[in-house]
């Protein structure tokens, strides 16, 4: 395609509407080793640049098919870069909905805005070193603290002007694989207790020792994201 018809291309996208850069949403319902077709159970996976729209592109693409997404409440993040605001606003969707974020070297990784979006999440886990990438985003720092990034963790940024700041295996450690809100929220409407899980995870306690506080917590959370999504998809239609 030559340079003049690139042109009158990105000038009739703008004209109709249709975003010039935007993430690309879609469900992960190949294996990533094999490619084999694994039916409709993969979860969302949000990809690339994080663009103005995305929120209602993303809103939208769950409203679509509740039950699918809610099936897993877990979001794929693979974006890099992006609308600061833009992913503030997705941010607190996902948090909203009780929504689980993983990052996979198969599928990307989680830099800049994306960061907002992982930090947000009820859980999140990566699945290998180097795939958070922090930015220095002042606009965007109490919201950060609001969710329990730890101070030590930003006053680094500062000390890497403009350039990425690549997450250690410690500092995810320091972040969690859930966010202080989340186990707030356990502790008080569940029972929810950190030296149990442990010890079920260690193989000290027997799984049935969570079952009773696992329950409580998909039942709540699942009929709490049903309300959630019921609200985000009335607002905006309310505001279109």
């Amino acid at each position: 395609m030559n340079r003049t018809v690139c042109v009158l291309l990105l000038a009739w996208m703008g004209a109709i509407g249709m975003p010039l850069r935007a993430a690309e949403l879609f469900y992960m319902d190949h294996d990533t080793l094999t490619t084999r077709y694994v039916g409709a159970v993969g979860p969302l996976v949000l990809s690339g640049e994080i663009a103005a729209g995305d929120y209602d592109r993303l809103l939208l693409r769950i409203g679509e098919d509740e039950e699918r997404f809610l099936k897993l409440n877990t979001i794929i993040l693979a974006s890099e870069e992006g609308d600061v605001p833009e992913a503030l606003r997705i941010a607190r969707l996902v948090k909203s909905l009780f929504a689980a974020v993983t990052v996979d070297p198969l599928t990307g990784k989680c830099v800049g805005a994306c960061f907002l979006v992982y930090a947000a999440a009820s859980e999140r886990a990566t699945d290998g070193d180097g795939l958070l990438g922090m930015r220095r985003m002042p606009a965007a720092n109490a919201f950060l603290r609001e969710n329990g990034v730890p101070d030590s963790l930003l006053a680094v940024l500062d000390g890497h002007a403009d350039e990425v700041y690549w997450l250690t295996p410690q500092d995810e450690r320091s972040l969690g694989i859930r966010s202080p809100a989340f186990t707030r929220y356990l502790k008080t409407r569940c029972g929810w207790d950190e030296a149990v899980e442990r010890g079920v995870y260690t193989g000290e306690r027997p799984f049935s020792a969570m079952s009773v506080a696992l329950d409580c917590r998909d039942r709540l959370t699942r009929s709490e994201a049903r309300k959630a999504l019921a609200a985000a998809l009335a607002a905006r239609a309310a505001a279109h």
